[in-house]
């Protein structure tokens, strides 16, 4: 008995335990991690293919001259985050692809909203245009009906819809032959578009989809 009790109480015994803990903790450790690398790999391997479905979308309107449309490019972008994890599984080449690929993804998102800010400032404005001009000819029939005793409130409202009416002919239905569009982020777009080929059916896809598990 004497002997299991120095046994226990000797410097061996608490070797081995230090050492069966510090495996076990290690153990966890790397699943956890290797969990965590695998989700990693899955949200970028997703955020990818949706960047490809968007960016196909732009380029239609791309060919039109055209960037008048509601798309996000990254949803999120997981890749500052989560590189580190993936230093030993892409090359040099790989590496500077995704995050070519990632960098040029956030500028054409970029130019995107900076012409859709573009056409809700068009808008704002030509809602207050409208709002003024209709308060103008409001105010001109009221003026007209005190100045001209003989004239009729039906007279005055018949002459201010005709005013409205042309008003809308020459003002409203002419906005999308003379608003102004910047060309810029469209230019811009054009050679972010030019940079931003399919990545998922590359190495790096390859690669993502096996650390992700996805067949």
């Amino acid at each position: 008995m004497d002997k299991f009790v120095g046994f226990f109480d000797s410097n061996f015994f608490q070797t081995i335990v230090t050492l069966a803990v510090g495996l076990i903790a290690y153990i966890v450790y790397s699943r956890q991690r290797n969990d965590y690398k695998k989700d990693a790999a899955n949200a970028l391997l997703l955020e990818i293919q949706h960047a490809e479905r968007s960016i196909a979308r732009a380029k239609d309107h791309i060919r039109k001259d055209n960037l008048d449309v509601d798309l996000e490019i990254l949803q999120v972008n997981s890749w500052p985050a989560h590189k580190h994890l993936f230093s030993r599984d892409f090359d040099k080449d790989e590496w500077d692809a995704i995050t070519a690929y990632y960098n040029n993804a956030q500028l054409l998102d970029r130019a995107i909203k900076y012409n859709s800010l573009g056409f809700s400032n068009d808008v704002e404005q030509i809602r207050a245009n409208k709002q003024r001009v209709l308060a103008d000819f409001t105010k001109e029939t009221i003026d007209k009906m005190a100045t001209e005793p003989g004239t009729s409130a039906e007279d005055a409202l018949q002459a201010f819809n005709k005013q409205m009416e042309l008003f809308d002919k020459l003002y409203m239905e002419k906005q999308g032959k003379y608003a102004y569009k910047p060309n810029k982020p469209i230019n811009d777009a054009k050679i972010y578009l030019e940079d931003l080929q399919p990545i998922s059916t590359t190495s790096v896809g390859t690669k993502l989809k096996k650390l992700a598990d996805v067949k």
